[in-house]
């Protein structure tokens, strides 16, 4: 299997740095008022996808690779084509910020609304951080470089590099206008280095968040990561305004809700081909919303690119029984397909990715 799926998605975006960081990390600090949300009951869907009812199509755009052929559909029925090497990408302006992979790493560029390419092209880190409006997206090289595409398409700015070896990773993206101007306050980018993570505004400042050893997830006031790894797993903090919120050793934290009023939680720890279970966090205190988890008897189903499609709703890529499938998840644990399902195998790439957000 390839190391795609978005590296098999955002939540498992530390999954390599977490052996190399595991007999070298301690626990952060957090706050002491700072709720502790392990052992937490909750209502449960066991996440078993065969013969839902069909729904709607995707509301965010998503890609499909069929034929030997990669076309991205957006939300407004547009088909771009894109290379089959797809792992990430992210509507921009008429077109679409795109990262593929390859022998040589991942490569990162804009495209047009009919495929073509833009000017320049990267090669960066694994992983896009898109802006909560989707107005900008940013993107991290070698030697910690890092560089932003805003809504134009055709606007590139670089930032002040973050301290790290190797190429980074941008996982965050707070402020929809990068360019500081009257009516713009700029925006920060969020940067995982192998274990550590800074950030760098377009002020010129470039730090470390605190409390936090890499992030995963952030938006609006709101900022996840994790604290600590080890050979059994990982814990994890929700920020806001940098202020410990919550932690949890259950999940690692991925995608934000639209209404940051849910996060996702993904295992704590990232093994095999890839999670069976898949919470839904309240962001305020890390409480469970909704459970989608693994049946006993292993008649369930594996997940991909967990992306909040709306306030009520997630999109996952599904493999179960030879098929795979997008599935609309709702926080009141109803399930639809909203891309039917088509068969495959374990061995190959997905046919689907849903876009960053």
């Amino acid at each position: 299997m390839t190391p795609s799926f978005r590296a098999a998605s955002r939540a498992t975006l530390v999954a390599a740095a977490a052996l190399a960081l595991a007999a070298g990390l301690s626990p952060a600090t957090s706050a002491t008022s700072a709720a502790d949300t392990s052992s937490r009951p909750a209502p449960t869907t066991v996440l078993d996808v065969r013969g839902l009812e069909q729904g709607d199509p995707p509301a965010v755009a998503w890609s499909e690779r069929r034929s030997g052929r990669t076309v991205i559909h957006g939300t407004g029925g547009t088909r771009t084509p894109a290379p089959n090497r797809l792992d990430q990408f992210a509507p921009m302006g008429s077109g679409h910020v795109i990262q593929t992979i390859g022998a040589g790493g991942a490569r990162t560029r804009w495209i047009g609304a009919d495929g073509t390419p833009g000017p320049r092209e990267w090669r960066t880190g694994y992983g896009l951080a898109v802006s909560a409006q989707g107005k900008a997206v940013a993107f991290s090289g070698r030697a910690g470089k890092v560089w932003s595409i805003d809504e134009a398409g055709d606007r590139v700015l670089s930032f002040n590099p973050v301290p790290i070896s190797g190429k980074g990773r941008a996982v965050a993206l707070f402020g929809e206008d990068c360019k500081e101007s009257a009516t713009s306050t700029g925006c920060s980018i969020y940067v995982n280095g192998p274990n550590r993570a800074y950030y760098t505004s377009s002020h010129g400042i470039v730090d470390r968040p605190p409390h936090l050893r890499l992030t995963s997830t952030g938006r609006g006031r709101w900022i996840g990561g994790i604290t600590s790894l080890s050979d059994m797993g990982s814990c994890s903090a929700m920020l806001r305004s940098w202020n410990v919120k919550w932690r949890t050793c259950d999940n690692q934290l991925s995608d934000i809700s639209p209404d940051n009023r849910h996060v996702l939680g993904t295992p704590a720890y990232a093994d095999g081909f890839g999670p069976g279970t898949l919470d839904l966090l309240t962001t305020a205190d890390g409480s469970v919303a909704r459970s989608f988890t693994s049946a006993r008897n292993g008649r369930s189903a594996t997940y991909f690119d967990e992306v909040w499609e709306d306030a009520g709703h997630v999109l996952v890529v599904t493999y179960q029984a030879d098929r795979w499938a997008v599935v609309r998840l709702g926080v009141d644990g109803s399930m639809e397909y909203a891309v039917a399902p088509r068969r495959g195998t374990m061995d190959a790439r997905a046919p689907f990715r849903l876009q960053t957000r």
